[in-house]
């Protein structure tokens, strides 16, 4: 499976493992250096996940440029609704630039937000985590059925391929989703109990994202010489 991958795969996938191999090694034998320095707010590992959103949002803008006048409209939105989600999530990451430009929060943000920060993921709603609600149920539900059922349906049921390139949904890899369910075992199983474990795991999972965006199974729909 390895040596059928594209070099950039090889090259993203090496990284990935080495980012949770020593993120594992910090969390196992030095959960302090690993909360407080690798995993802490602006630290390396959410930079990493930073970078990796706004990578993942310029291939989105690509597709929706390079193939403008050769998608239908809702294919187009697809891309820039993919896009929006991960500049949206970069900006999140990093509290909008808040903690960069030392920007003071709002009253209102100070109450609402469990780190008194202006973003969103962080609002508290009658007691609750927006971000246990939203960014980690709703998205985590959405995830599995994209994984498991899209994946199997694009290659079992033509009627299903039909929409999903007309709609120009990536579909993903089978190594694609081992990588998923690899980056969520080592990353919310096996250091589950560590502080700020899942800063590791969105870190890991936001390049195999990218992959899945840039690299899908049925690449050639985004091809600008097949469009």
């Amino acid at each position: 499976m390895f040596s059928q991958m594209h070099t950039i795969e090889k090259f993203v996938y090496t990284f990935v493992l080495i980012m949770l191999a020593v993120g594992s090694y910090f969390a196992f034998t030095d959960p302090q250096f690993y909360t407080g320095v690798l995993a802490k707010e602006d630290g390396p590992i959410e930079w990493v996940t930073v970078i990796g959103l706004l990578l993942a949002c310029g291939v989105c803008l690509y597709r929706v440029i390079s193939l403008r006048k050769d998608k239908n409209i809702s294919f187009l939105a697809v891309w820039a609704f993919l896009a929006l989600v991960c500049f949206f999530g970069a900006g999140e990451e990093i509290s909008w630039g808040q903690r960069i430009f030392n920007i003071e929060s709002s009253e209102w943000f100070k109450q609402n937000n469990a780190q008194q920060e202006t973003n969103l993921h962080n609002l508290i709603v009658e007691g609750k985590k927006v971000n246990k609600i939203i960014f980690s149920a709703l998205l985590g539900l959405s995830l599995l059925t994209y994984l498991l059922v899209f994946t199997f349906a694009y290659r079992r049921f033509a009627g299903f391929k039909r929409f999903c390139d007309y709609m120009g949904v990536p579909i993903a890899h089978y190594h694609q989703v081992v990588a998923w369910f690899t980056v969520a075992i080592v990353a919310e199983a096996l250091i589950k109990d560590v502080s700020r474990s899942s800063e590791l795991f969105e870190s890991a999972a936001v390049f195999v994202f990218l992959m899945n965006l840039s690299l899908p199974f049925n690449k050639t729909l985004f091809d600008k010489q097949a469009a």
